[in-house]
């Protein structure tokens, strides 16, 4: 789950996929491209076994089947996959808008 998740953090800071994510600012993607790095190195670290040469096949199989998975969805529901972190991204701005129009509603009642 952590590579899956990861690999749409990924593909979220893409140059395909950037926009159905919301992630209109380049600070954005770096955030969401540090992120994705951040859970794959989470992945690799806890693998669930001892350090030897398991730990890395088990890492490249549940990442090779997660990327396959991410992949195949993206092409079929990019917008679907990538909504909760549209949400997540575009929040801010939704609430700083309607701030400012309370503001000037206030202003021109008040």
């Amino acid at each position: 789950m952590l590579c899956a998740l990861a690999f749409v953090l990924l593909a979220a800071a893409s140059h395909r996929f950037h926009r159905e994510a919301g992630a209109t600012l380049h600070a954005q993607r770096r955030w969401l491209r540090g992120l994705g790095t951040a859970l794959i190195v989470v992945a690799l670290l806890r693998a669930g076994t001892a350090i030897d040469g398991e730990r890395w096949v088990r890492l490249l199989v549940c990442a090779s089947l997660a990327a396959v998975t991410v992949v195949l969805t993206l092409s079929v529901r990019a917008p679907a996959v990538l909504y909760p972190l549209r949400r997540l991204l575009t929040r801010r701005a939704e609430t700083a808008a309607r701030t400012r129009e309370v503001e000037v509603l206030a202003g021109v009642r008040g």
